[in-house]
């Protein structure tokens, strides 16, 4: 009996011995046999032929749509199976695996997501996965994950645009000879009916492939170029315009409209016309500066920016028709100032009255003799004299204070139309040939029609043949005639001056319909555009 103890205790320690002695370290594996061991190989059979992976993905939930960064947020779910003929069991249905020190003893496909700028499981309330294993080795695997996907935006028809953002799938290190990733062959891509996104609809979503050659195992001199697998989940995503179109085009629609109320307003109003066409310009421009706020720079110019460039358009030709308008109308009030001045004078008679009763009492004084009209009215307002055949008048220093003549406004104001003012006189605005007088025309100091020189006539110092009384007829008849045409020249001015104010009144007329047939024709075209010829349908 002892005999058989000792045999068996012999047995023990020998068993204990071959254990020690293969788990010491003395005792290294080739890295082959390690890995063969640890299952961190793809589970192939024949390495000819690649493992195939199946992949499906349902999109739980979208947010975050950043356009300034062109990337979005997402939660998804990502399905995986394949066969691992290493983990093929007896049991009659599938095994279920959640333990995550299992789960990191098995081989899975070494996938990850090509443009996602953040990737991180689901750890809450434990690690968000499950692993399935059928009898013959098949394994079902599925996690949740959340994403920052970067998507490339095209804005050019931005708020109307439609954007092609795609999840890109690859494997990391395995190229397709060795692992083939394909998508599963029914519904690969799904989402969840419920997403609401407050600014983009989900109009479809759809799957594709990405396959291309890539360059690997990098070396200062060398490298490797193979095809992997690569699998995209695109997402068809339109931009709804309800909020662009409350907080921009409507606003900017308004301030536009509200630019036209200067047409309805007296164009005589100066600084209400100026009030509210700058008023409008402001606050066009600071609405202009939210619009691109939160957009990123581009090189290329946005739908909303040709609508914003177009109400900016149309309120500053607004702003240059009430200039138009208030040029024609100060020219309008300097004639019509020009006009009453003459009027005040001529109705009042003070040319007249002055001139026959100087000249009366020269000729008592001086006995009809025209020399000596200079001593008669030093006393009055202005001064007569000849010298060298020729009347000179002079200003009185004692008539510094009296009203100005009708000569002298029209010199005055004939030079002021020379040099300021350059218009195309009508029929009905035809100044008189005699409107270019001389200073000197209340007492017959008259251009001579034949000599196109600008002396004053002459004058002859003696007395005319039939004395006196010739004399003063002659003055009368020149006096009326003078007083004839100064009341013509009046009514010229008033006539220039009432034509530019119908022509700025006909301005504003016209552009009460012309600039809001015209931003409607705009509206019509722009809307038609891209709503309709740049929306390209969607194939599902």
């Amino acid at each position: 009996m002892k005999k058989y103890w000792s045999t068996l205790h012999l047995f023990q320690v020998l068993c204990i011995f071959i254990f020690i002695r293969t788990s010491s370290p003395l005792t290294q594996p080739n890295i082959y046999n390690l890995l063969q061991q640890s299952n961190t190989r793809p589970p192939t059979a024949n390495a000819s032929v690649p493992l195939g992976v199946k992949l499906g993905m349902y999109l739980e939930s979208l947010g975050n749509f950043r356009s300034s960064e062109m990337s979005f947020d997402v939660d998804l779910y990502v399905y995986m199976s394949w066969q691992d003929p290493r983990l093929a069991h007896n049991f009659s249905d599938y095994v279920l695996i959640n333990n995550d020190e299992i789960r990191k003893q098995i081989w899975l496909p070494d996938l990850y997501f090509a443009n996602a700028r953040q990737a991180s499981f689901q750890e809450v309330t434990v690690p968000n996965f499950n692993l399935f294993v059928a009898p013959d080795g098949t394994v079902a695997y599925s996690c949740r994950c959340t994403l920052t996907v970067a998507c490339s935006l095209n804005l050019r028809y931005y708020p109307m645009d439609q954007q092609l953002c795609s999840i890109r799938v690859l494997s990391y290190a395995y190229i397709a000879k060795q692992v083939n990733v394909t998508w599963f062959d029914k519904n690969p891509v799904r989402f969840n009916e419920e997403i609401g996104l407050p600014e983009f609809q989900i109009e479809h979503v759809s799957n594709a492939y990405c396959n291309g050659s890539y360059q690997y195992a990098l070396t200062e001199n060398s490298y490797k170029s193979d095809d992997f697998s690569c699998l995209s989940g695109n997402l068809f995503l339109s931009r709804s315009i309800g909020y662009n179109l409350v907080q921009s085009y409507i606003p900017t629609g308004l301030i536009v409209m509200i630019s036209w109320v200067s047409f309805w307003i007296d164009r005589r109003a100066v600084p209400a016309r100026v009030t509210l066409s700058f008023t409008t310009l402001v606050s066009l421009t600071t609405l202009g500066n939210g619009l691109r706020f939160g957009l990123p720079q581009v090189s290329y110019a946005k739908a909303i920016d040709l609508w914003y460039g177009a109400c900016m358009f149309f309120v500053f030709c607004a702003l240059l028709e009430f200039a138009t308008i208030n040029s024609y109308m100060r020219k309008s009030e300097k004639f019509d100032s020009m006009a009453k001045k003459m009027q005040s004078v001529v109705l009042t008679g003070r040319t007249r009255d002055y001139l026959v009763r100087g000249i009366k009492e020269s000729m008592r004084i001086a006995g009809g003799a025209a020399g000596n009209v200079v001593d008669a009215l030093n006393d009055d307002w202005c001064t007569y004299s000849t010298e060298n055949g020729r009347l000179k008048t002079e200003k009185s220093p004692r008539g510094y204070g009296k009203p100005d003549t009708v000569q002298d406004i029209l010199s005055e104001r004939i030079k002021f139309i020379d040099n300021e003012f350059d218009f195309d006189t009508k029929e009905d605005d035809e100044i008189p040939g005699n409107m270019a007088m001389s200073i000197y025309d209340n007492v017959s100091c008259r251009k001579d029609e034949a000599d196109s020189s600008s002396e004053e006539t002459k004058f002859s110092t003696k007395p005319k043949r039939n004395g006196t009384n010739g004399t003063r007829k002659y003055i009368d008849k020149s006096l009326n005639q003078s007083g004839q045409n100064d009341s013509l020249i009046v009514a010229t001015y008033f006539q220039i001056s009432a034509n530019h104010s119908r022509h700025a009144l006909k301005i504003d007329k016209s552009c009460r319909y012309l600039f809001p047939a015209a931003f409607l024709l705009w509206n019509v075209f722009y809307w038609w555009y891209y709503l309709v010829y740049t929306k390209t349908p969607i194939d599902k």
